[in-house]
C-alpha cells in the first residue's frame, strides 16, 4: 500500500509539473507575440519618420531600402498567421503601448480570489485565483495564478487560504524559484471545521519577477472558496 501511495504521489507531481510547464509555454508564446507587435510598432514609427523626412524620394526606393535593411538584420517583417493571431485574441498594438507607459508613479495593485474550491491539491500545485476584482497595472494573470512585476519596486503581498475538513494543507509564496513565506493548515474530524491561514510579506522585486502560491506537500483535504464565508484570496500592491 505504501509503495502504491508513493507511485500515486509521483504521478500527481508529474502531472502538476506538466501543467506548470504548459502554462509557462503559453506565457512564452504570448510574450513572443507581444514582442512581434512591439517590433511592428517600431517599424511603423521608423517608416513614418522616414517618409516625413524624405517626401521627395520615390516610394519604390524606400521599399528597396526597407527590404535591404530587413535582410541585413535578418529580421522577418512578419510571420504567417501573425495578423490573424492578433485579431483573434482581441489585442492590438495600443495595448502593448499602454504596457510600455507604466512608470514609477503608476499605481500597481491586484486582488483576486478562487471562484470555486480546490480538491486535495497535489504537491507543487499552483493555486489559481481566477476571479479578478482589481488589477491596476495588469500584473496579475488569472490563467497562470502569477503576478509579474510591471516595474521594479517594493511590493506587499497578502493571502488567505482556507483548509477543509479532516486534513492538512501547506502552501508557500514564491518569488521566482525562492520560497519567501509559507502557511500550514490542519483541521480535526468535526464537520464544517474550516481552518484559515493569512500571511503578509514585503519584498523588493525586479521588473518581471514572478510571485505565486504553490503547495509544498500533497494536501489531504480540499481548499474551500465559498462566496459568503470562506473565500481563498490573493492580493498585492506596490508601495510608492
Amino acid at each position: 500500500m505504501r509503495q502504491e501511495q508513493q507511485i500515486r504521489d509521483i504521478q500527481n507531481e508529474n502531472q502538476a509539473l506538466k501543467a506548470i510547464i504548459r502554462r509557462q509555454e503559453r506565457e512564452i508564446r504570448e510574450l513572443r507575440l507581444e514582442n512581434k507587435v512591439l517590433r511592428n510598432d517600431v517599424d511603423d514609427l521608423q517608416t513614418s519618420l522616414f517618409v516625413t523626412t524624405n517626401l521627395d524620394e520615390p516610394i519604390g526606393a524606400f521599399k528597396d531600402k526597407n527590404v535591404s535593411k530587413e535582410k541585413e538584420e535578418n529580421i522577418p517583417s512578419s510571420e504567417p498567421g501573425q495578423i490573424e493571431m492578433i485579431e483573434s485574441s482581441g489585442k492590438s498594438s495600443s495595448m502593448s503601448k499602454g504596457k510600455r507607459q507604466i512608470g514609477s508613479g503608476t499605481p500597481i495593485a491586484f486582488y483576486a480570489y478562487m471562484s470555486k474550491s480546490e480538491h486535495n491539491p497535489s504537491n507543487h500545485h499552483m493555486l489559481i485565483f481566477d476571479t479578478i476584482k482589481t488589477n491596476l497595472g495588469g500584473g496579475y494573470n488569472r490563467h497562470s495564478g502569477m503576478f509579474s512585476a510591471p516595474v521594479a519596486g517594493l511590493y506587499v503581498f497578502t493571502w488567505t487560504i482556507y483548509t477543509g475538513e479532516h486534513g492538512k494543507t501547506a502552501f508557500a509564496i514564491y518569488v521566482n524559484d525562492d520560497i519567501v513565506s509559507s502557511c500550514f493548515g490542519e483541521t480535526d474530524g468535526n464537520s464544517r471545521d474550516y481552518d484559515s491561514e493569512t500571511g503578509t510579506i514585503v519584498v523588493p522585486l525586479n521588473q518581471h519577477d514572478d510571485v505565486y502560491i504553490r503547495s509544498v506537500m500533497a494536501c489531504t483535504t480540499y481548499i474551500p472558496s465559498i462566496d459568503w464565508h470562506a473565500r481563498t484570496t490573493f492580493a498585492g500592491w506596490k508601495l510608492d
